[in-house]
């Protein structure tokens, strides 16, 4: 009885332990900046974060798109291993095994040389085609057809089944249930996949939202709304798969035994069809905030006037032109492009962003104002020549920001 507590007091634990991070982030995105109650977190993610979206629907088309192509190859390669008796069979499923044990860092230089043979670095395909060959579902399911009863495909060879039907129409329909244990273990991990599409992809246009949320300071404020949403498709998918998931598992691994609650199969049917409809509507409802926020986003963003660096002598009075030198600089602004932030004065200057479809960031650069006239002065930092520098703007900015910069005819780019 001892030990059974002593069980249940290390389970309870070790449990605690391991939501403790989820539950952390779930009530931190419900504080805003001065750590009160507030859902302005969600309001910017949803209505004021493209790049949020983007990365969003970079997710769900990676993933759904590996798992659509990955789980018919597994059960095909299973189903060959299992049934056929061929030349090097052996040989072959214990290169699999390897594959499947072999981490990706192990891998990484003779993907990279291949994919950039077949020309397709830096395109969405680089990170989707490694991934369809995945073996570890092979094995899987093979290990589970070969405890498959001979007599059902004899049984099926009776009934003048081929090959082909006896897979799809015995096998396919009897292997469930660790098809959905496999789609649910693919899909958790290439939903947070991070390691590829660093390596592979270099446009931060086609790059996950895994990879997004942390690479990109607009998050910085948001992170644990966006952490949130971002788990949720995952959570949802798994609570609807929960039962064949279990199951599958443990038929694969010789485990013996239902599952409890499953027995109540009109609950399982009734738990899976309101989960089901709570998927439709979590993605409904990131397509509508999607098309929401492309016009919030452009009506919310300052557009902004920019200036370059001049050089040239700075004189007292600019408009006298025999007015006292103030010496020859090299880097020369309007002073309405420098800000004081206690004792630094800062300028904010224009990124590119690494897409040509991402708009304009916004970074704060700390400055030495080395001479002035209180029109121009002359500065110095860390910026080059051609580093374009705001001027003025719609509304005030800020560290991170995106904008839409005024050309010299008064009309915006729109990246």
């Amino acid at each position: 009885m001892a030990r059974k507590i002593l069980k249940n007091i290390f389970i309870y634990i070790f449990s605690l332990i391991c939501i403790l991070p989820m539950v952390i982030m779930i009530v931190y995105s419900f504080k805003g900046a001065d750590g009160s109650f507030s859902f302005v977190q969600y309001g910017k993610a949803l209505f004021q974060t493209e790049e949020f979206f983007i990365g969003f629907w970079n997710s769900i088309i990676y993933t759904f798109v590996i798992i659509g192509i990955n789980i018919p190859i597994s059960l095909l390669s299973a189903y060959g291993f299992s049934r056929f008796n061929f030349k090097g069979k052996g040989v072959l499923y214990w290169l699999y095994i390897v594959l499947m044990l072999m981490p990706f860092q192990a891998t990484i230089v003779a993907q990279h040389i291949t994919l950039k043979a077949l020309n397709i670095i830096d395109k969405p395909i680089a990170v989707i085609l490694p991934n369809i060959f995945s073996t570890f579902g092979t094995i899987l399911m093979a290990q589970y057809m070969r405890g498959l009863d001979k007599e059902i495909f004899d049984a099926g060879r009776i009934d003048g089944f081929g090959e082909f039907r006896l897979f799809l129409q015995i096998v396919a329909p009897i292997c469930k249930s660790i098809i959905s244990a496999l789609t649910v273990l693919t899909f958790i991990n290439y939903w947070s996949m991070v390691e590829q599409p660093l390596v592979f992809i270099k446009d931060a246009i086609h790059m996950p939202l895994s990879v997004t949320l942390n690479s990109s300071r607009r998050f910085r404020d948001i992170a644990f709304a966006c952490g949130t949403l971002f788990s949720i498709l995952p959570i949802l998918l798994y609570q609807f798969s929960y039962e064949d998931l279990v199951h599958g598992i443990s038929i694969t691994s010789g485990i013996t035994g239902k599952v409890e609650g499953m027995n109540n199969k009109k609950g399982v049917k009734t738990n899976k069809q309101i989960i089901s409809k709570l998927i439709i509507i979590f993605m409904i409802s990131m397509s509508v905030f999607t098309l929401i926020t492309q016009k919030i986003s452009y009506i919310m963003t300052p557009v902004v006037e920019v200036v370059q660096v001049q050089r040239g002598d700075l004189k007292s009075n600019p408009s006298d032109p025999k007015s006292k030198s103030l010496g020859y600089y090299t880097n020369i602004v309007p002073t309405s492009c420098i800000h004081k932030e206690g004792s630094d004065s800062i300028i904010y200057a224009i990124v590119k962003g690494k897409s040509i479809r991402q708009k304009d960031e916004v970074v704060k650069m700390v400055v030495k104002v080395a001479e002035n006239n209180q029109i121009e002065a002359a500065i110095q930092g860390g910026f080059s020549p051609d580093t374009q520098i705001i001027e003025r703007s719609t509304k005030p900015v800020m560290d991170g920001m995106i904008v839409r910069v005024l050309d010299n005819r008064g009309a915006h780019y729109d990246e």
